[in-house]
């Protein structure tokens, strides 16, 4: 049997997913919306929801040193800020890492569900040179999360059931 907070923090999540990478990063994302924003309404969706994988943590961390300023990315603090609130909600540190992985995968498919249905051309980020900063944007996303929702989890107390 799965806890209502489980599954609240879980909504919370994927509906912070269409919004957090908005308020870390205004200026870009708001640039992509209003070209997209009166035709193509799945399209800013998708845009909003892809947003979230733009940080490739393999190509940060592999050409040398990282830089302190450019670990915090809006993706990654968007992510870590998802993955607190869902792990906050969800309370409890299992509950919390539970609550905040099953967002970033949630958050993935819908991701791809809505870039099929708005038209973009998603077989070039599963191949050849974009596969490894799709693959970065990913794990960075789970990275992020399991980070945030542990914290979270942690803070919010151990789950305990009433009966």
């Amino acid at each position: 049997m799965t806890s209502h907070r489980l599954v609240i923090g879980i909504i919370a999540g994927v509906i912070l997913s269409f919004f957090s990478v908005f308020f870390f990063n205004m200026t870009v994302i708001l640039e992509q919306i209003q070209l997209y924003a009166g035709t193509e309404p799945v399209r800013v969706l998708a845009l909003l929801v892809g947003a979230n994988f733009d940080f490739d943590m393999i190509s940060f961390l592999y050409p040398g040193p990282p830089s302190v300023l450019g670990f915090f990315a809006p993706e990654l603090l968007a992510w870590l800020f998802i993955g607190f609130i869902s792990g906050a909600t969800a309370k409890g540190l299992r509950r919390g890492v539970i609550a905040s992985s099953l967002v970033v995968v949630i958050v993935l498919l819908i991701w791809i569900v809505l870039s099929i249905f708005s038209g973009q051309d998603l077989m070039p980020l599963f191949q050849g040179t974009q596969l490894i900063e799709t693959l970065g944007g990913i794990l960075s996303a789970f990275i992020g999360g399991l980070i945030g929702g542990s914290v979270g989890g942690l803070i919010s107390g151990p789950y305990k059931e009433f009966y």
